[in-house]
């Protein structure tokens, strides 16, 4: 079974960038890591929350992400899901590559990996407000065509009551916790070691 290690952590708080870095990192020790985020477990034609929109644990078919990731572990998966923010539409990509690690980062989609026998670690990514929502905005406006009053009124109202109600809990639950900078990575590159030798 391939180890899984989840990265959690509030909305643009920098997941995929610190795991790319991680996939490098590893790399460079002869490590594969395979990258999978909990977006892409998004349900197509949702309906948002009414009150948290997108920014719920109920945004993600965790029925789905728990049996693609079972496959993913014992290396028995030859596609893998991929979600587009803007369209909602999904698709599936060829899984051709060769892995040691598993490393699924996501804000929702981790609460249902807890007590998991699957999860191997839980990580919480910290990263400042004023940061955070800075990258959040500028990704909304650039990469989602978001206006700003949209960007804003959905950060007020939706992201922030999301990310209290129901990442700020993971904190509690995580093994390690880290900040989205160079001695983050470097703990998170050695705990992740200290997984696959297990």
């Amino acid at each position: 079974m391939i180890p899984l290690l989840c990265i959690c952590g509030p909305s643009a708080a920098g997941k995929t960038t610190i795991v790319r870095a991680l996939q490098t990192a590893l790399s460079a020790q002869g490590v594969r890591a395979l990258q999978l985020s909990c977006d892409d477990y998004y349900w197509p034609n949702w309906t948002p929350d009414p009150v948290y929109g997108y920014d719920t644990p109920a945004g993600i078919d965790t029925t789905t992400l728990l049996q693609e990731l079972n496959q993913i572990c014992r290396r028995e998966a030859d596609t893998l899901r991929r979600y587009d923010m803007v369209s909602h539409r999904t698709w599936r990509e060829p899984l051709d590559q060769v892995y040691e690690l598993v490393v699924l980062e996501g804000a929702f989609g981790p609460q249902v990996l807890l007590n998991q026998p699957l999860l191997q670690s839980l990580v919480y990514l910290e990263l400042g407000l004023p940061v955070r929502l800075w990258r959040r905005l500028w990704r909304d406006l650039n990469e989602r065509g978001h206006s700003l009053s949209f960007a804003l009124r959905q950060t007020v109202f939706e992201t922030l009551p999301g990310e209290r109600q129901f990442i700020d809990p993971l904190k509690q639950e995580a093994d390690l916790i880290v900040e989205n900078s160079p001695n983050g990575l470097a703990r998170l590159t050695r705990h992740a070691q200290s997984l696959l030798a297990r």
